[in-house]
């Protein structure tokens, strides 16, 4: 089986610290036919419905959407805050 390389732009909070700074993007090879779950599960990152907005190629998408070769995949946390209406 062909696996597939994706670039994954991690966003605010789910931005890791290293030596040199933020990691901030990193491409990722997972298995043809994995779903952004699987990814999720792969970088250890916390996930419930409402808390990554989950983008591939500028689009929103569910966290079982099948990922291709060379996708852009953003994970962007949902923040809080602001006054009360």
């Amino acid at each position: 089986m062909v696996d597939v390389t994706v670039t994954v732009h991690l966003h605010t909070t789910l931005q890791r610290p290293t030596p040199t700074g933020p990691l901030r993007r990193l491409d990722v090879t997972l298995p043809r036919g994995s779903t952004l779950a699987d990814l999720v599960n792969r970088l250890s990152l916390p996930h419930r419905d409402d808390s990554v907005l989950l983008v591939i190629n500028g689009r929103q998408a569910d966290i079982w959407q099948v990922l291709h070769d060379s996708d852009e995949v953003h994970l962007i946390p949902a923040l809080s805050g602001g006054a009360p209406i």
